[in-house]
């Protein structure tokens, strides 16, 4: 299965938004605990930001998952975490 750039952006993007809520994070905490611009994690949460490998193992790091996770679709990350 052939995913496009739009498609994981977007996916990518709801699922920052999801685990802020899972773990009752605001952006500007995200930013501070993964060394980043607040912006930035508005641009990536809005889906307009293209985050670098590095920062989306610090995110991943930081929502205790898997990196490969946040690119996941959303029903399969909450399957996911409830089963943990």
């Amino acid at each position: 299965m052939t995913q496009d750039y739009e498609q994981l952006r977007l996916q990518l993007a709801e699922n920052i938004r999801s685990m802020l809520r899972v773990k009752n994070l605001t952006q500007e905490q995200l930013a501070l605990m993964a060394e980043v611009d607040r912006t930035y994690v508005s641009q990536i949460e809005r889906g307009v930001g293209n985050p670098s490998l590095l920062v989306l193992c610090k995110l991943a790091n930081i929502f205790e998952i898997k990196t490969d996770q946040l690119l996941i679709e959303s029903d399969v990350l909450a399957r996911t975490l409830s089963a943990e």
